[in-house]
C-alpha cells in the first residue's frame, strides 16, 4: 500500500526482499508472482533482480502490466535474467512504483521459483471466490447486463411480442446469460472455469450485439435483393477496424459502392464477408475494368484486393483494450483469397489508385465476391476522378526512423532472399508511396546518398538526417571537461556527409537531429553542442525532441532551430512565441501518448492517426511529425500466410505495434498495415487542404477579393 504521490514524499515508493532465502536461482527456471489489484486504476509497478556485485538498478528489470480490478500470473524467464546479473548470486527483489497519483493498493501471493516442467502453484478456492465477486463488482449487475442486451435487439424488432424474429432471438441470449451467470456463483468454481466465464461474460454485451448487427445486415441484404442464404456481404471504410470474431461490427449493406478521389491518390474500402451457413473456402473479391460515359477506361490493375490479416494480443496493455484476441492489422497483399469460418467476418482491402493521367470523369464497373460452391454476389462499383492532382511527396516535412537491413533480426527479415544493396530500394520505393522517406534519425553517420538521390530523382524527397553525431555523448556520464573535448570530434563527424549533400546539390533537403528527449538538467551541454554544430552547418536545419516546452524562448538553448514536443506539449499560445523568433515547432507521438491523445497502437481506432496527419495538421499547423520507428521487430517471425497470422503485435515493452507500423513476407518484403494506410490517407487530406488554401491564395492575389 502506498498513498497517492506528492510532491515531498518518496519519488520511487518500494520495498525489498533481502536476505533472499534461495540465493542460487541456477536450478530453476522460472520466477512466479502473482498480483491481484482490486482497483480500477492501472499504475506502474515493477522489479529490479540484481546480485551482490551491482547496484539493483542495473541489475534485470521486469514491469507488470497490472490488470483492472482482477489477477494476473507473471513468469519471469530465467535465462533472461541470466543476460543481466549472476544466478548463482541473487542478492535482492526490489519492487517499486512510480508515482502512483492515485495510491496503490495491490497483494502479491505465490512468489515462486519453479524447475524446468514444475507445474505452477494452484490457487485457492477462496480465492477463486473472491475473484468472482470482485469481477461481479466490476462489470456491474446482472440486470444491467440484460438491459443492455434487451435495448440492442429492440432497437431491429418488436421485443414485447414473444412471436416476433428478434423477440425470440432475445430470449435465446438471456438465457445463455443466465447461465453464465449460475456457473459464476456456483460455489464450486474453479480458476480456469473463472477465466473462461470471466472472458464470456465481459464480452457478452459486444457478443450479443455483434448478433445484432449479423441480423441488422442480413434484413438489410435482404431488403435490396440480394442472397443472404450462404453468406453476407457489407462494406465499410477505410477508418473502420473489424474484429473477426466476438466483437461487435459495422458494415453497410449496399447495391453500389462509390469511392472518390484525386488524381496520383489512393483511396480504399473493405468489403466484409460473413459466411451464414458453413465454412466457406477461397472467398475472394474481383473488380472489372471501369469505364466512364466518353469511352475512358479505369483499369482494373490499378484497383488491388487484399486480404486483412489479424494479429492476436495476448494482454491488456498500459493505454487500455475493449478487447484481447484477433485484431485486423496487416495487409495481405500477397494473398488474394481466404477461407472463413462460419459466423466469422472477414474483411478485403480494396485500395483504388488514380494514376496522375487518368482522365477525371465518372468511371463504372463491377465488384464481385465469389466463393467455391456459392453464386458470385455482384456489386456496382462508381470511381469519381477529380480534377486535381496530389503531390509525389509528402505534403509536410517528416522524421521518421526506419531501421535498415544490414544487422541483427532485420538483416534476417529483410534480406531473407535478396541482399540489402537490391532490398533497399524495394523498401525506399514502398515506404515512399506511404509518404515516408527512407531514413533514420538515430544514425550516427551519414545517409545512405544512393537511397536518396534515389528519391530525389523520383520527386519523392522532401528531407533527409545528415545524422545523430551528440547521439553516444549524452547516453553517458562524462565530466565537463570529457563533454568539450567531445564537441570537436562530434561535430566533424558530419563533415564529409555535409560535403556530400553540398555536392549534390541536396543540402537544402538536409537537417541534423539530436539531443533525443533530454531534460532540464541537460540543457546547457545541449547548447553548448548545437551552437558548435550550427557554427560549423550555418544552413542546416538543427530538429530535437530535448524537453523545452517553451521551445527556446525561456531556457538558455537559442541555437535549435526546429522544436519538437509530443503532442501533449504542443501549447498553440508557446508555439506563436517561438515561431516569432524565427523557429519552427513540429509534433511527434510514441508510446506514452495514450487516450485522449491520437496515437497509432494496434488497439487505437483507425481514424487517430489520419485525424493527427489531416486535419489536426490543417488547424493547428506543425511545421512537420517525427516517430522514432515504423519497424522495430524484435523476436519476429515473417507472415507467410492468413488470415491468421503468427506476427506477434507485442512491441515496446508491453504495447501493441508502437514502432511497428509495418510488416515483413516471407520473401523479405515489406507489408503495410491499417494503420499505415490511414497515416497515408491523412497526409493526402493534409495535401486537400494545401491546394484549398493555395487556390484561395491565388484567388484573392488575383481579384483582390475571393468570388464563386
Amino acid at each position: 500500500i502506498t498513498p497517492p504521490w506528492k510532491k515531498g514524499i518518496p519519488e520511487w515508493p518500494h520495498f525489498e526482499a533481502a536476505p533472499l532465502p534461495v540465493a542460487d536461482w541456477r536450478p530453476y527456471d522460472r520466477l512466479v508472482i502473482d498480483i491481484v489489484n482490486p482497483t480500477s486504476d492501472r499504475p506502474f509497478f515493477g522489479v529490479f533482480l540484481s546480485d551482490s556485485k551491482i547496484a539493483f538498478r542495473k541489475g534485470f528489470e521486469y514491469r507488470f502490466s497490472l490488470p483492472a480490478k482482477g489477477i494476473a500470473r507473471y513468469e519471469i524467464p530465467l535465462s533472461q535474467v541470466a543476460e543481466r546479473v549472476n544466478l548463482a548470486d541473487m542478492h535482492i527483489m526490489h519492487f517499486y512504483a512510480n508515482h502512483p497519483a492515485a495510491g496503490m493498493h495491490i497483494y502479491l501471493d505465490n512468489i515462486a521459483l519453479l524447475k524446468k516442467g514444475e507445474e505452477l502453484p494452484a490457487y485457492s478456492p477462496h480465492l477463486v471466490r473472491q475473484m468472482a465477486e470482485l469481477f461481479l463488482s466490476d462489470i456491474g449487475s446482472y440486470d444491467n447486463i440484460a438491459r443492455a442486451c434487451r435495448e440492442a435487439w429492440a432497437s431491429v424488432g418488436d421485443v414485447g411480442n414473444p412471436d416476433t424474429p428478434a423477440a425470440r432471438e432475445l430470449a435465446k441470449t438471456l438465457r445463455r446469460l443466465a447461465k453464465l451467470n449460475a456457473q459464476l456463483h456456483d460455489r464450486a468454481l474453479t480458476m480456469k472455469t473463472f477465466d473462461s466465464l470471466q472472458h464470456a461474460l465481459t464480452l457478452f454485451e459486444e457478443t450479443c450485439k455483434r448478433n445484432v448487427e449479423c441480423w441488422r445486415l442480413k434484413t438489410a441484404c435482404t431488403a435490396f435483393g440480394m442472397p443472404t442464404g450462404k453468406v453476407l456481404v457489407g462494406f465499410a471504410t477505410s477508418m473502420n477496424k473489424i474484429l473477426p470474431q466476438e466483437m461487435s461490427f459495422s458494415l453497410t449493406a449496399s447495391k453500389t459502392v462509390d469511392i472518390s478521389l484525386a488524381r496520383n491518390e489512393k483511396e480504399s474500402f473493405q468489403v466484409g464477408v460473413i459466411p451464414t451457413s458453413k465454412r466457406l473456402k477461397n472467398i475472394a473479391v474481383h473488380v472489372t475494368d471501369l469505364t466512364s460515359e466518353s469511352g475512358a477506361v479505369f483499369p482494373a490493375q490499378n484497383i488491388h484486393c487484399s486480404v486483412v490479416g489479424y494479429v492476436k494480443t495476448q494482454r491488456r496493455p498500459p493505454y487500455g483494450s475493449r478487447y484481447i484476441g484477433w485484431w485486423p492489422d496487416p495487409i495481405l497483399d500477397f494473398l488474394d483469397h481466404a477461407d472463413i469460418a462460419k459466423g466469422d467476418v472477414q474483411t478485403f482491402w480494396v485500395r483504388v489508385r488514380a494514376d496522375k493521367e487518368q482522365l477525371p470523369g465518372v468511371y463504372h464497373g463491377t465488384l464481385a465476391v465469389s466463393a467455391d460452391g456459392v453464386k458470385p454476389v455482384l456489386f456496382d462499383l462508381s470511381v469519381r476522378v477529380r480534377t486535381f492532382i496530389l503531390p509525389d511527396h509528402a505534403p509536410l516535412a517528416t522524421a521518421i526512423s526506419f531501421g535498415d537491413g544490414k544487422q541483427g533480426m532485420r538483416n534476417k527479415l529483410m534480406c531473407s532472399k535478396q541482399d540489402w544493396s537490391v532490398m533497399k530500394y524495394v523498401y525506399a520505393d514502398f515506404l515512399a508511396d506511404y509518404y515516408i522517406t527512407c531514413d533514420n534519425i538515430y544514425r550516427g553517420g551519414g545517409p545512405d546518398y544512393e537511397v536518396v538521390q534515389h528519391l530525389h530523382d523520383k520527386d519523392d524527397l522532401v528531407c533527409f538526417n545528415l545524422g545523430n553525431p551528440f547521439r553516444d555523448v549524452f547516453r553517458t556520464k562524462v565530466t565537463d571537461k570529457d563533454f568539450d573535448n567531445a564537441i570537436a570530434p562530434a561535430v566533424q563527424s558530419l563533415q564529409a556527409a555535409y560535403e556530400k549533400a553540398r555536392k549534390l546539390g541536396l543540402a537544402a533537403n538536409a537537417y541534423i537531429y539530436g539531443f533525443d528527449e533530454l531534460s532540464e538538467a541537460s540543457f546547457p551541454r545541449v547548447e553548448k553542442a548545437a551552437q558548435a554544430l550550427k557554427n560549423a552547418y550555418p544552413d542546416t536545419l538543427l530538429l530535437t525532441t530535448c524537453r523545452d516546452h517553451s521551445f527556446g524562448v525561456e531556457s538558455v538553448i537559442k541555437s535549435i532551430d526546429a522544436w519538437c514536443p509530443d503532442v501533449r506539449y504542443y501549447d498553440a499560445e508557446k508555439v506563436a512565441k517561438a515561431r516569432a523568433t524565427g523557429k519552427q515547432v513540429w509534433w511527434y507521438i510514441f508510446s506514452g501518448v495514450e487516450p485522449p491523445y491520437p496515437n497509432n497502437f494496434v488497439e487505437s481506432d483507425a481514424i487517430e492517426i489520419r485525424l493527427l496527419m489531416g486535419v489536426m495538421t490543417a488547424k493547428y499547423h506543425p511545421d512537420g511529425f517525427l516517430y522514432y520507428s515504423i519497424n522495430e521487430w524484435s523476436h519476429k517471425t515473417p507472415i507467410d500466410g492468413g488470415p491468421f497470422t503468427s506476427w506477434d503485435p507485442l512491441s515496446a515493452g508491453d504495447r501493441h505495434g508502437d514502432g511497428e507500423w509495418i510488416c515483413v513476407d516471407a520473401e523479405g518484403k515489406p507489408i503495410p498495415t491499417i494503420r499505415l494506410e490511414n497515416y497515408r490517407d491523412g497526409l493526402e487530406d493534409y495535401a486537400y487542404t494545401c491546394i484549398l488554401e493555395e487556390i484561395v491564395r491565388r484567388c484573392k492575389s488575383d481579384q483582390g477579393n475571393l468570388t464563386p
